[in-house]
C-alpha cells in the first residue's frame, strides 16, 4: 500500500513507514505533482485549509483520504469541518491526536479491523465539580489491586486537583514531571521513583502548580502514558471534569474505556456536562454511547432525580450506583484510609461490580477469593467502644 502524506511534519511518513502493510509512505507539500498512485491520502490541516478539500478530492477521487483538522476554535468550526469533510467523503481526525494516534486511526481505518488489544487505559470523569471522580477512581484501585495479580497505576490527570489527600501522599507531583513530558525524556526508573504506592497500588498526584494549569500539551500526556504502560498493566485515569484541557482531551482519546461519574445535583447532569457533550465532545466524534455511567453518593428520596431519570437524562448505561455513606467519607480522609477500607458492605459491592467488569475487559487474572475479601466492620467499628471498667477503648 503507497500513502501519500501532504504534511511539513515528517514523523507522519516515519510513523507510516513502520507499519507492515505500508510499502511505501511519501511525504509531500505540493499534492498532485508526485510520480506514483497513492492507495490513501493524509492531509495535514496545518498545511491545507479545509475549504480547499474539494480541489484535493478532484485530483484523488477513487481513494480513502484523512483530514487533519486544526486550529478549529468553536464548536460551529468543528461542525462546517466536518460537514465539508463528509460531502467530500473525507474522514476527519481529530486534531488533540498526537502523530502516533493520528496514524493508529488511519491505519484502523484502511485495513478494516479495530483495535483487539486488551483495555489498559480507563478514565473516570466527571459531570461537574465534587461529582466524586478521584474518589470513586481511587477506591476502584484499591478494590481491583487486592484482588488481582496485575500491577495497577493510577494517574491523577487533573489540572485543578492533584487528589492527595486521601491518604498520607508521599510521591511526586504531575508537575514535577513537566520538564520530563515537555522534552519526551521521562523514563521508567524517574516516573517509578515519583509515585507513591498505597497498599496494592500506585499513585501519581495531579498538578498542583497553578500557573501550569492551562500549559499542558497533548504529546505530553501520550508521553506519560505510553511510559507507564511499559511497567503497568492497567492504568486508571482520573480525568476530571474540565474537557476543556489538553490533558483531558488526551485522556479521552487515549481511553480504552471511559466512565462517566455523576450524583444527583442538577448542576451536573442537567447544567454543566449536557454543554460540554454537546459543544466539545460531541463536535470531535464523541457518543454517549462511548460511556458508562456511575452514579455516586446515591439517595433513594423521592424529591430527588432516581437512577432511571439520570441514565434517561444522559443517555447512557449505567454499570453501578453507590450509595451516600454520610460521614464516612470525612472519616475515611481523616483516618488517611480509602472508604473501600472503612465502608459497609453497601459501598464496597458497587465498587467491586466496577472491578468486576475491568478484570474482564482488560483480562486480569483473579487471585483465590480468601486472600483479598475484606471483613465488613460496619459503621460502629469507627467508634469508641466501652471495657467493662467504663473506659473508651479502641
Amino acid at each position: 500500500m503507497i500513502i501519500g502524506i501532504i504534511s511539513s511534519n515528517a514523523q507522519y511518513k516515519e510513523l507510516m513507514s513502520e507499519q507492515e502493510e505500508i510499502e511505501l509512505a511519501l511525504l509531500t507539500e505540493k499534492p498532485g505533482n508526485e510520480t506514483v498512485d497513492f492507495n490513501a491520502i493524509l492531509i495535514d490541516g496545518k498545511l491545507i485549509p479545509y475549504r480547499e478539500l474539494e480541489l484535493i478530492r478532484e485530483k484523488y477521487a477513487d481513494i480513502p483520504i484523512f483530514y487533519i483538522i486544526h486550529d478549529a476554535k468553536t464548536e460551529m468550526v468543528i461542525q462546517t469541518i466536518q460537514r465539508i469533510c463528509a460531502s467530500q467523503k473525507v474522514t476527519p481526525i481529530n486534531e488533540y491526536y498526537t502523530e502516533s494516534q493520528v496514524i493508529e486511526e488511519v491505519m484502523e481505518h484502511l485495513i478494516a479491523k479495530k483495535n483487539t488489544k486488551k483495555k489498559r487505559v480507563i478514565t473516570f470523569f466527571g459531570t461537574h465539580s465534587s461529582a466524586g471522580v478521584s474518589t470513586t477512581t481511587l477506591n476502584v484501585a484499591r478494590s481491583l489491586s487486592s484482588r488481582v495479580h496485575e500491577r495497577i497505576l493510577v494517574l491523577s490527570l487533573n489540572a485543578w486537583d492533584p487528589s492527595d489527600y486521601f491518604y498520607d501522599y508521599k510521591g511526586h507531583y504531575l508537575s514535577d514531571l513537566k520538564v520530563d513530558l515537555k522534552t519526551e525524556s521521562l523514563t521508567q526508573a524517574r516516573l517509578t521513583s515519583s509515585l507513591h504506592q498505597y497498599k496494592n497500588f500506585y499513585h501519581l498526584a495531579g498538578n498542583r502548580d497553578i500557573k501550569m494549569q492551562r500549559y499542558y500539551k497533548p504529546k505530553e500526556i501520550e508521553h506519560l502514558l505510553s511510559v507507564a504502560k511499559e511497567n503497568f498493566d492497567l492504568i486508571l485515569v482520573d480525568g476530571g471534569t474540565h474537557f476543556d484541557t489538553a490533558i483531558a482531551a488526551q485522556a479521552y482519546v487515549s481511553s480504552d474505556m471511559r466512565f462517566i461519574v455523576t450524583n444527583q445535583e442538577e448542576k451536573g447532569y442537567r447544567g454543566y456536562f449536557p454543554y460540554v457533550f454537546q459543544q466539545m465532545l460531541e463536535p470531535v466524534g464523541g457518543k454517549r454511547e462511548d460511556f458508562m455511567l456511575i452514579i455516586n453518593s446515591f439517595q433513594p428520596n423521592m424529591s430527588l432525580i432516581s437512577e432511571k431519570d439520570l441514565e434517561e437524562d444522559l443517555e447512557m448505561s449505567r454499570i453501578a450506583t453507590i450509595p451516600d455513606m454520610g460521614p464516612i467519607g470525612s472519616i475515611a480522609i481523616r483516618q488517611s484510609k480509602l472508604l473501600y477500607e472503612l465502608g459497609e458492605q453497601a459501598y464496597r459491592k458497587p465498587i467491586d461490580t466496577i472491578s468486576n467488569l475491568l478484570i474482564a475487559e482488560a483480562g486480569l487474572s483473579e487471585k483465590p477469593l480468601d486472600e483479598f475479601q475484606p471483613k465488613s466492620k460496619g459503621f460502629f467499628s469507627f467508634l469508641p467502644k466501652k471495657d467493662r471498667g467504663g473506659e473508651k477503648v479502641w
